[in-house]
C-alpha cells in the first residue's frame, strides 16, 4: 500500500473525464422542435409548464447509458449495502477525474486492485480510503464537505486506523467512516425520489408500452403515463392518465415506480458474498427494490481481478430484466425454500389473492408485476373474466397521500377498454373544459348518488363485437345549448338517468342517435327540451318507462326503427311523435296528454295500440287500426298450413 500523505491543496489541472471514472451520465440535449429555456428546462404544452433537467450534453452510446443508468439507480439511495471493497470502488467510480489530482489517473487501476486484495484487512482498507481522500482537489473538498474541518476530522480518523493508533477489530469504525464518505461523495437521492419511491427508467426498458412516472416541477407532482412511441431523436411520446400527451420527453425524465423498499445486505469484513454457481437458485434484489426468486444463468470474472459477477434471471420475469450482479454487492443471498414468492404461489391461492383486488385498475397493475400474474389476468379466460366482472374502477382516482386526482373521469373514459366497469363517486360534478365528455368504447358507467355532468355533452362510441354494449346508469345530465347525449356508434343503454336543460327556455334535442347506432332508454326522464330524442335514418331507439316533461315533441325521426313502450308524456307537449315515412316500429301502452301524431301522418310500417290519453279522434282511429290488425292476424293464421 502507498504511503499516506496529507491532503493536497492544489487546484485541478483539468484532466479530461473518462467513462471509467465518470460521474453522472450526460443526458440527451433538448430535441429540435421543443421549447428549451436558457436554464435547460423544457416548456410543456397546455398546463405542464416545465420539467427540470438533471444534466445536459450529448447522449452517450446505448450500452454505456444502460450501465450508467443502472449504476445511478443503484447508488441513489442504496448506501450501506455490499462488502467494504465494493463500497470503496463505488465511491471512487462516482468521483469525476476533474475532482482528483492529475497523478490519480495513473494510480487508479492499481488502487482498485489493492482494494479488492485487502478485503479482509480493515487497516489496509482504511489506508486506501485515506489515500483516495488525499487525491481530492481543494475545490472538490470544499464542494463535498460543508467545512474543511469536517474533512480533516474524517481524514484524521482514517489515518489513526491505518497507522494502528486506533484498534478496530470488527471494522465498526471503518464502516461508519465509509458511510460518511458515501454520504458526501455519492449522488444523494433526488427530492423527487424522496417524494415518490421511483428509480430512473433504464434505457433497455424504455420501449413502447412501458409504464412510467414523469415529474412536473411547475405543479410539484408526479403523473403516471405510458410510453406510446419511441421517437427518432431519442425522445419518447408519453400518454398520461389524465388524457394529456407529450411527444418529446427525454429519457432522463422517465422514471418507474418501486415494487418494494428492499435494501442490499451489509456483508462482513472479508465476506465475498454467497457461494453461487451456474444453475443455482438464489434470491436477488431487483433494481426496483424487490427481493425476487432468481436463478444464476452464468458466472464471469468481474472488471477487477478477484471479483465475480453473476447473470441473474428473475423467475416469472421476462428476459429483458436479466442483469449481471456483482457477487459482493449485497444484492444476492442464498435461496430459502420457505420464502414466499409470487411465482411460487399455487394457482388456487393466487386466484384467491387476486380476487381481493376490487379495483379493475389494481388488477391491471398486478398483471404488470410478473409473468405468472399476467398469464392469470389475461382477458378471455374464465377465471380472469370473473375477476374483472366483479371489480370496479372508482372515479376519480385520488392519491391517498396528498388528496390530488391521479386519474380523472375524462381520461378514464377516453382510455378505458371495452367492458370496463367504472363507477362515479357520490357527489362528483363533471365540468369538462370543452363541455365534451367522450366514451371511446362501450363501457359500463354507473353513477352514485349526486354524480352529475354539468352543462356538457356525453358522446358515446362503441365498436362492433364489444359484448352487450355500453351502459350509463344513474347519471344526471344538464345541458344548455347542445345535446345532452349523442350516440355515435355501437349499442348503448341509458338506465335511470335524468336529463334536463339549464336554460330558462327549452333547449335543443336532448338525445341524438346517429346512423348505425342503437340506444335503449330505461326509466329515464327528459325535461325542458324541444324534443326528447332525435332518431336518424338507420338508427334504433327503444324507450321503456320513460318520462318526457315540458318537451315540445317527444321523438323526431328521419327514418330508423322506434319502439315507445309504457312511457309518460307530460304537458305541455304539442305532439308526441314526428316520424319520417320510412320509420318502423310501434308505440304501445303509453300515457300521453296530447296528440300522438298531430298533423303528421303515421308511417305505414309503424303501429300503435293501447295508448291512453289520446284525443277522441285518435283514440277511435287507434281502436279501428287495432281491430283491423286482429282480423288480419286471424286471417293469416287460418291460411297457414298448420291451421
Amino acid at each position: 500500500m502507498s504511503t499516506i500523505s496529507g491532503p493536497s491543496d492544489a487546484a485541478s489541472d483539468g484532466v479530461a473525464q473518462e467513462a471509467a471514472g465518470a460521474g453522472p451520465v450526460p443526458g440527451p440535449q433538448a430535441p429540435q422542435g421543443t421549447a428549451a429555456q436558457a436554464d435547460g428546462s423544457r416548456v410543456r404544452p397546455q398546463r405542464h409548464a416545465s420539467i427540470e433537467r438533471f444534466v445536459a450534453g450529448p447522449a452517450p452510446p446505448p450500452s454505456v447509458a444502460a450501465e450508467a443508468a443502472r449504476a445511478a439507480a443503484a447508488m441513489s439511495d442504496w448506501t450501506g449495502g455490499g462488502s467494504l471493497p465494493y463500497r470503496l470502488v463505488r465511491i471512487e467510480e462516482a468521483l469525476p477525474f476533474e475532482d482528483v489530482e492529475a497523478c490519480w489517473k495513473g494510480r487508479r487501476d492499481e488502487w482498485r486492485d489493492e482494494v479488492v486484495g485487502a478485503a479482509g484487512s480493515a487497516v489496509d482498507l482504511a489506508g486506501l480510503l485515506a489515500e483516495l481522500l488525499c487525491s481530492l482537489t481543494a475545490a472538490a473538498v470544499s464542494y463535498l464537505w460543508r467545512s474543511r474541518g469536517q474533512y480533516d476530522k474524517l481524514y484524521g480518523e482514517l489515518y489513526d486506523l491505518a497507522s494502528g493508533r486506533r484498534s478496530d477489530p470488527v471494522a465498526a469504525t471503518l464502516r461508519r467512516l465509509v458511510a460518511a464518505v458515501e454520504t458526501a461523495a455519492l449522488p444523494p437521492a433526488d427530492a423527487r425520489e424522496r417524494q415518490l419511491k421511483v428509480v430512473q427508467l433504464p434505457p433497455a426498458e424504455a420501449a413502447e408500452g412501458a409504464a412510467v412516472q414523469v415529474y412536473f416541477s411547475d405543479e410539484e407532482r408526479w403523473y403516471r403515463g405510458t410510453v406510446t412511441a419511441v421517437n427518432e431523436n431519442k425522445t419518447f411520446t408519453v400518454l398520461f392518465e389524465d388524457g394529456d400527451e407529450d411527444a418529446s420527453v427525454p429519457l432522463c425524465d422517465l422514471y418507474q415506480e418501486l415494487l418494494e423498499d428492499g435494501k442490499p445486505l451489509e456483508l462482513g469484513l472479508g465476506d465475498p458474498g454467497p457461494d453461487l454457481a451456474e444453475g443455482d437458485r438464489a434470491t436477488a434484489l431487483h433494481l426496483r427494490r424487490a427481493w425476487c426468486a432468481a436463478r444464476v444463468a452464468a458466472v464471469r470474472a468481474g472488471p477487477l481481478e478477484g471479483t465475480t459477477e453473476l447473470l441473474i434471471k428473475y423467475e416469472g420475469w421476462a428476459a429483458k430484466w436479466d442483469e449481471w450482479v456483482p457477487r459482493d454487492s449485497g444484492r444476492l443471498r442464498l435461496y430459502r425454500p420457505d420464502e414466499l414468492t409470487l411465482s411460487a404461489l399455487p394457482d388456487e391461492v393466487l386466484l384467491l389473492l387476486l380476487s381481493q383486488l376490487a379495483c379493475s385498475l389494481s388488477l391491471r397493475r398486478a398483471s404488470a408485476v410478473c409473468r405468472s400474474w399476467r398469464a392469470r389476468l389475461r382477458r378471455g379466460q374464465r377465471d380472469a373474466d370473473q375477476l374483472f366482472e366483479s371489480a370496479w374502477l372508482n372515479l376519480p382516482v385520488v392519491d391517498p397521500l396528498d388528496g390530488r386526482v391521479c386519474l380523472g373521469v375524462a381520461g378514464a373514459l377516453a382510455r378505458a377498454p371495452a367492458g370496463e366497469r367504472l363507477r362515479l363517486s357520490a357527489g362528483t360534478k363533471l365540468r369538462p373544459h370543452d363541455s365534451q365528455l367522450v366514451c371511446a368504447r362501450a363501457v359500463h358507467l354507473v353513477a352514485d348518488a349526486g354524480a352529475a355532468l354539468c352543462d356538457g355533452t356525453l358522446h358515446l362510441h362503441g365498436g362492433e363485437g364489444e359484448g352487450e354494449g355500453g351502459l350509463v346508469e344513474g347519471l344526471a345530465i344538464s345541458h344548455f345549448r347542445d345535446e345532452a347525449v349523442v350516440v355515435h356508434t355501437g349499442t348503448w343503454t341509458l338506465r335511470g338517468c335524468s336529463i334536463a336543460s339549464s336554460r330558462k327556455s327549452r333547449a335543443v334535442t336532448a338525445v341524438t342517435v346517429r346512423p348505425g347506432a342503437a340506444l335503449r332508454l330505461e326509466s329515464c326522464s327528459v325535461r325542458n327540451a324541444l324534443s326528447a330524442a332525435m332518431l336518424h335514418d338507420g338508427a334504433e331507439l327503444r324507450a321503456v318507462e320513460c318520462v318526457f316533461d315540458n318537451t315540445r315533441t317527444g321523438v323526431i325521426s328521419r327514418g330508423g326503427h322506434l319502439e315507445l313502450e309504457r312511457c309518460r308524456v307530460e304537458a305541455p307537449c304539442d305532439v308526441v311523435l314526428k316520424l319520417n315515412p320510412r320509420t318502423t316500429g310501434h308505440a304501445t301502452a303509453n300515457r300521453v296528454k296530447c296528440s300522438l301524431f298531430g298533423g303528421w301522418q303515421r308511417p305505414v310500417g309503424f303501429r300503435r295500440h293501447s295508448n291512453v290519453g289520446l284525443p277522441a279522434a285518435e283514440e277511435a282511429a287507434e281502436a279501428e287500426e287495432g281491430a283491423e290488425a286482429e282480423m288480419a292476424a286471424e286471417a293469416a293464421a287460418a291460411a297457414s298450413p298448420a291451421a
